[in-house]
């Protein structure tokens, strides 16, 4: 079979002919799916990739503008023109890049050189067979290195064209492509995915003098320990200047020589600390006194790490002893970051900190969300009694109402819980009492460490059109 590069530059001239002959494009299935006839000008370009296997269904007609023609699948909107080299006509337009705004920091090059690296980031090495075979003229440039999404429960890598991911239950080598054309299409397209949420944009810098000392310590301490930056530099409540990662929180104290340190993640998100123990005797295990003749058993995988990434100096102690999770996986929390190793990930994600920054931005802004009100002066508070609750553990939401700063009583709720396996259940919550409190517990939910539980709060009956707000927790394994 001939190459996709080599099938393209000989196609061209016969695409053409055969848009002649055909003369129009074919129209849409009637059918409320929206799936559309690839049109002929993209067949061989289609097949090549897998099809509706690889790229899903055609989602919307033929289009143009400015001579080049497009067409959107569900994996990405192809693109011919006429007026690029031959191997380069045909491709996918750089969605991730322009549209959706994803675009992460340079890492600096790997010291293995048998590594892709390219565009300042190193290749998913699952999908190194795929871009041997397509390459960045027909699938763009990468904007992002291998990702974890504890959200959706998958390894991710963003191309400018493309999109990969591999689910966390998935084995290694099962990759698929993300809805990049559904992403983008929008409400324009009537055909739905079962991933209906794009990714919001990189964080996008202010090129502050603060920004970029925290950018320098994040990139020497290693962008997979800090994760990618998530919000930028503000006064924290001690009056130091901080900034959130995806998995840890900078701050920087003037009073000592300009230090940046960790904050101490784990406790302020409420996860609580073991009492020390005994050493265990054995060899993939090492000893962390912390009292005379007690302390935690560290595996010796997330010593390592410490050690090649700031040292305890920068992870604290340890603060719990370390947790079997499923498939061969542990965990375990030191004083400013909490560590995970799953055997099945990809080989630079095996050992990596928990997205606590993650889960602290998100449980922060929700911690005092206000709906829209009766009267300008509701305030409608909602939190759970566990930020991070260990799989199966029976979890419990309050909801408050106050007005000009007095407790409401006989406001009514509903409660949409969405778990991660999928299931959504509706709970409905007994009318707040005297002191403008009222809460439920939830039926236990089960699902794997890092999972993110949603749940929307909407005030019954009072106003229209509802009121409604959403707020989320996380499942952890303490």
């Amino acid at each position: 079979m001939y190459s996709l590069k080599s099938r393209l530059a000989l196609a061209v001239v016969s695409l053409l002919i055969m848009a002649l002959i055909n003369g129009c494009t074919p129209s849409a299935d009637t059918s409320s799916q929206g799936i559309y006839s690839v049109d002929p000008t993209f067949v061989d370009f289609y097949r090549e990739f897998g099809g509706d296997k690889t790229l899903g269904p055609a989602i919307s007609s033929l289009f143009r503008s400015e001579g080049v023609s497009y067409q959107y699948v569900v994996s990405g909107l192809m693109t011919y023109d006429p007026n690029q080299e031959p191997l380069r006509r045909f491709h996918f337009s750089p969605i991730a890049s322009t549209e959706l705004q994803i675009n992460s920091l340079v890492e600096p090059a790997p010291a293995d050189d048998t590594s892709y690296y390219v565009n300042g980031h190193q290749i998913w090495e699952e999908i190194w067979s795929f871009y041997d075979q397509y390459g960045s003229d027909i699938i763009g440039l990468p904007v992002t290195s291998v990702t974890v999404n504890d959200v959706k429960q998958r390894y991710e890598q963003y191309f400018e064209g493309i999109g990969f991911f591999r689910n966390y239950s998935d084995p290694p080598g099962q990759i698929q492509l993300m809805p990049y054309g559904s992403w983008m299409c929008g409400n324009n397209c009537r055909y739905q995915v079962s991933d209906p949420i794009p990714p919001t944009p990189s964080y996008s810098r202010n090129f502050s003098a603060t920004e970029q000392l925290f950018l320098q310590e994040s990139e020497r301490l290693g962008y997979g320990y800090t994760g990618a930056p998530l919000a930028s530099p503000r006064l924290g409540s001690d009056g130091y200047y901080e900034m959130v990662f995806e998995n840890v929180i900078l701050y920087l104290n003037p009073s000592d020589g300009n230090q940046i340190r960790l904050r101490p993640l784990p406790t302020m998100l409420g996860i609580q600390a073991d009492q020390p123990g005994e050493a265990i005797k054995e060899d993939w295990l090492s000893f962390y006194q912390i009292q005379e003749g007690l302390g935690f058993n560290v595996p010796n995988l997330f010593s390592d790490y410490i050690n090649d990434h700031g040292t305890l100096d920068y992870s604290g102690n340890p603060i719990t002893e370390y947790r079997n999770l499923t498939d061969g996986s542990y965990s375990q929390c030191f004083t400013n970051i909490c560590l995970e190793y799953h055997p099945t990930a990809p080989s630079e994600l095996q050992v990596r900190p928990h997205s606590l920054g993650s889960d602290y931005l998100a449980i922060g802004a929700n911690s005092s969300t206000s709906g829209s009100s009766l009267s300008d002066a509701l305030q409608i508070n909602a939190w759970e009694e566990y930020p991070l609750i260990p799989s199966g553990k029976i979890q419990v939401i309050y909801i408050e109402a106050t007005q000009n700063n007095a407790p409401m009583s006989g406001i009514e709720f509903s409660l949409v819980v969405s778990q991660p396996d999928g299931i959504t259940k509706t709970y409905t919550l007994k009318p707040t009492g005297d002191d403008g409190i009222t809460s439920i517990n939830l039926d236990p939910i089960n699902g794997p460490n890092g999972a993110i539980v949603q749940y929307e709060v909407c005030l019954i009956g009072k106003v229209s059109p509802q009121v409604c707000f959403s707020k989320s927790y996380t499942i952890w394994g303490q």
